[in-house]
């Protein structure tokens, strides 16, 4: 049966300050996202790293998409300008971290194709507020707790919490790339849909056997999606223009007010996507969704 779909205007999502321990400031706008599938997990979110903010070299058990807005996501591993987005696979070290001035963006965060469950910036948070509540601190990005016996614990902050919330040691996938995938969208070109009038795509890439990735889409002034069944997940973000969807019209933007999003399920059930005077979206494609349902289905994964 077709599944609803999720659109929100990033003006109604509260900012909250997030931390699972950095040095500095995030500002966050996380977008309500359920998978639709048992146990799978994921978060997705407008973001500010303030100026001062940091992390230490370190690395995940799950897989992330970023897209920098304004300013410049700053890192020894290379810079991730305006419009520019990055893939920052499981087990992969990147970093460190540090910004000069203030970025923001999006990032989706979400369980990478070793099948590690995510866990959630709620459920990271609860973690670290124990932690304190034990005795710990939490500064640069370490977690440090002084035993009784006098012994030291350093640990970087987000592998802390994981262990704190799961009550297990972290232990990072087998890595399927080097080092992260920075994208430079301004150099690819746009590519006309085969099915669509005045609809145009840039596909930035596509990982792993989960087959997780990113385009662009554009819509010019009169252009429509037609209503629809979508067989896989996508995330869309509407980054300029405007469009219009149940009835309702809803802005593009890049900002903490302006910009929506959209969460297609597997199996969405898609009403119709028009715009008068042209419409551009930041999409992610998620097909791994769709294939870990069917795998629940066919008995060859448990459901977390």
């Amino acid at each position: 049966m077709p599944r609803p779909v999720t659109i929100v205007s990033v003006a109604d999502v509260p900012l909250i300050e997030q931390s699972i321990g950095r040095e500095g400031q995030i500002l966050a706008k996380t977008f309500p996202l359920d998978t639709g599938v048992t146990g799978v997990k994921m978060d997705f979110t407008w973001l500010v790293h303030g100026k001062g903010y940091g992390t230490p070299r370190h690395r995940h058990t799950f897989d992330q998409f970023r897209m920098t807005f304004e300013g410049v996501r700053q890192a020894d591993d290379g810079d991730m300008g305006p419009g520019e987005c990055g893939y920052f696979p499981e087990g992969v070290a990147y970093g460190p971290q540090h910004q000069d001035e203030a970025e923001s963006g999006l990032i989706l965060q979400f369980e990478g194709p070793s099948g590690i469950p995510y866990l959630t910036h709620d459920e990271l948070d609860a973690a670290r507020q124990r932690l304190i509540a034990e005795g710990g601190t939490f500064s640069k990005g370490i977690y440090t707790k002084i035993l009784p016996d006098g012994r030291k614990i350093n640990k970087d902050s987000h592998a802390a919490c994981f262990e704190a919330s799961t009550g297990r040691a972290m232990e990072f996938p087998k890595t399927r790339y080097e080092k992260p995938i920075l994208i430079k969208p301004q150099h690819f070109q746009w590519v006309p849909d085969r099915k669509l009038t005045g609809v145009e795509l840039k596909h930035l890439g596509t990982f792993s056997e989960r087959r997780s990735g990113m385009r662009l889409t554009r819509l010019a002034p009169g252009a429509k999606i037609p209503a629809h069944v979508q067989e896989d997940a996508e995330i869309l973000y509407l980054t300029s223009g405007s469009i219009t969807y149940d009835g309702k019209t809803w802005k593009g933007g890049k900002s903490q007010t302006e910009g929506t999003y959209i969460y297609i399920p597997a199996d969405g059930d898609v009403k119709e996507i028009a715009t008068a005077g042209g419409a551009e979206f930041f999409v992610i494609m998620l097909p791994m969704l769709g294939d870990i349902e069917a795998e629940i289905k066919a008995g060859r994964r448990n459901a977390a």
